[in-house]
């Protein structure tokens, strides 16, 4: 792999192309070829930065979760009511994960494919994500666990469970939103300090 900023942008763009593809045809369809033409480059350019296609899905979870976790974190450090930065932080993980994958015709594959090729990935970004939305409800001054028998762990956990039961029914990546926004506020006015 380049380490220049040259070589590091065709390294984006061929992980950008494959993110796009494999969406749109599935992870058995989207061949090397349609990726280089996808990302504007030749072919060798392909296997000079991945190995092979399995290489290249397991980059495009690496990028796609490190995408969440940022902007998960850049949700969480928002100067914005508890529940505005809860639903951000959901979204960024579920909305997005059904913008690429549940909504795509190839969902089953590319679960399939990311449970045999990104396990491991997407459990460690599970694990940072899990993390990250503890601190922020036991950093909250906004709510109230003590008085329903939640720490601030098994209440992120609720909220996971939430945010993977808003892609139930949704159509569209704005009504996932929605739907999740809608699940955050339930749960906070319940968690709300009285």
């Amino acid at each position: 792999m380049a380490s220049t900023g040259k070589g590091e942008d065709k390294r984006l763009r061929i992980i950008e192309a494959a993110t796009a593809l494999f969406s749109r045809y599935g992870f058995k369809r989207t061949s090397i070829d349609l990726l280089a033409a996808e990302a504007g480059i030749a072919k060798p350019t392909v296997y000079a930065y991945f190995a092979d296609k399995d290489s290249i899905f397991c980059a495009v979870v690496e990028a796609v979760c490190e995408q969440l976790l940022a902007r998960a974190e850049e949700a969480s450090c928002a100067t914005l009511p508890i529940e505005e930065r809860l639903s951000a932080m959901l979204s960024a993980k579920f909305t997005r994960y059904w913008e690429l994958v549940h909504a795509s015709p190839h969902a089953p594959e590319l679960m399939d494919s990311q449970g045999r090729l990104g396990a491991e990935i997407v459990q460690r970004c599970d694990r940072a994500y899990l993390k990250l939305l503890a601190t922020t409800v036991e950093t909250s001054k906004e709510l109230e666990l003590k008085r329903v028998g939640l720490d601030a762990t098994s209440c992120a956990e609720l909220l996971l469970r939430a945010g993977s039961g808003a892609a139930y029914d949704a159509t569209s990546a704005s009504g996932h939103k929605k739907q999740l926004a809608e699940l955050v506020r339930v749960i906070v006015v319940a968690l709300k300090k009285r």
